[in-house]
């Protein structure tokens, strides 16, 4: 290899594809009817002329572990040298302690792997109700998260908060305006980066807006436009690109709002906005297929609590329209609803883990409401 080989993905993968060979047929070689079965055969450690050395897990704690590891081998390697000559494990001697009746026996009480283990999501919006809730469920559900916001106070609190609660190396955050094609291209690069990849995009930024629509300015149209439709744009397009290239698959999961289906008077540049997310979702359905990426949308309905977006003048001008105090409209949304329940940002957050998960591996084009039942919102 060179440096700066443009060859080097191809290299690589071809010698990762001898390697899962080799190990195989060294596994047959060694094997006797007591053996434990094949375990995964592709390496943990590939080392890189002058680039280096990558370390591969399902996690980043394991995966430093594991590179930890492996130098303090090296040193011990160097430092036999130093008095005599190293002599390794025969391969049969090797083969006996990787499979281990003893170490079979402790790797079958570990505990199941939880559903996310071994993924990477980028979440938008992440500091707001969403976003957070998101977050602690996937984490939870073994994923490694890139936590992204444009409010970088916000976003700073978020990830401490987390990061108390979960691994810190699990967790990665950075500034970002959807809007903002490089930003976006940076956030996606600092996940591959840190974790190796992405496989779940978790669109969820946004804002809400009100206006009569003779009142409308074009500035405010333009604002919805720009964030809620078009942040969706740029992110997923990145994102696909990057999943594209990984050949792994993927799922993105959209956050759209009942306003995607059934408009509310004084909503007008929202509620459009809302409702390009619905055909971006399908667009990317149609077309990820072939390369077994998914996309689905979330639609939420009044999620007051928690919530950036109705800690805003928005939630006043809601209240307004319904001709109502501020304070009731939680109350007033929940006897809204068919079940009477109110929505809660942890309500989202299971509605995107399900189609994160491979439990939805079959669905892709679809909608999914969280609202408690709300009749203007039926698709049929």
């Amino acid at each position: 290899l060179k440096k700066n080989d443009h060859n080097l993905k191809n290299i690589v993968v071809e010698n990762i594809k001898k390697y899962k060979s080799t190990y195989s047929k060294y596994y047959n070689r060694n094997k006797d009817k007591n053996s434990p079965n094949l375990r995964d055969p592709y390496p943990v450690i590939v080392l890189i002329p002058e680039y280096g050395m990558l370390s591969f897990a399902k996690n980043k704690t394991t995966a430093r572990i594991a590179s930890e590891f492996f130098g303090n081998a090296i040193n011990v390697m160097k430092g036999a040298e130093g008095v005599t000559n190293y002599t390794g494990l025969t391969e049969k001697e090797a083969f006996g302690i990787e499979y281990w009746e003893l170490e079979e026996a402790k790797l079958k009480r570990m505990p199941p792997e939880k559903a996310l283990a071994g993924k990477v999501a980028i979440i938008t919006g992440a500091a707001g109700g969403i976003g957070t809730a998101t977050a602690k469920k996937f984490l939870a559900e073994g994923c490694c998260v890139i936590l992204a916001d444009i409010d970088k106070q916000a976003l700073s609190m978020v990830e401490k908060e987390l990061s108390s609660e979960f691994n810190s190396e699990v967790i990665s955050s950075i500034v970002m305006d959807v809007t903002n094609e490089t930003q976006v291209k940076k956030a996606v690069r600092q996940g591959i980066e840190t974790f190796g990849g992405i496989d779940i995009l978790v669109a969820n930024a946004g804002f809400s807006s009100a206006a009569a629509f003779e009142k409308t300015p074009t500035k405010l149209w333009d604002k919805n436009m720009n964030v809620l439709s078009k942040g969706c744009f740029i992110i997923s397009r990145e994102v696909y690109s990057q999943m594209i290239d990984q050949d792994l698959g993927g799922s993105m999961i959209f956050i759209a709002s009942k306003n995607a289906l059934s408009a509310s008077k004084e909503a007008s540049a929202y509620s459009v906005a809302k409702s390009s997310i619905l055909h971006l979702s399908r667009s990317i359905a149609l077309e990820g297929a072939s390369y077994k990426i998914r996309s689905n949308v979330v639609n939420p309905d009044a999620v007051i609590r928690n919530s950036k977006i109705w800690d805003s003048e928005w939630k006043t001008q809601r209240a307004a329209n319904y001709k109502i105090p501020a304070n009731k409209l939680e109350e007033f949304y929940k006897n809204r609803s068919l079940l009477k329940v109110s929505i809660l940002p942890e309500d989202i957050a299971e509605g995107i883990f399900f189609f994160a998960s491979s439990v939805s591996k079959k669905s892709t084009g679809n909608i999914l409401n969280v609202d408690g039942g709300n009749i203007t919102a039926f698709t049929r």
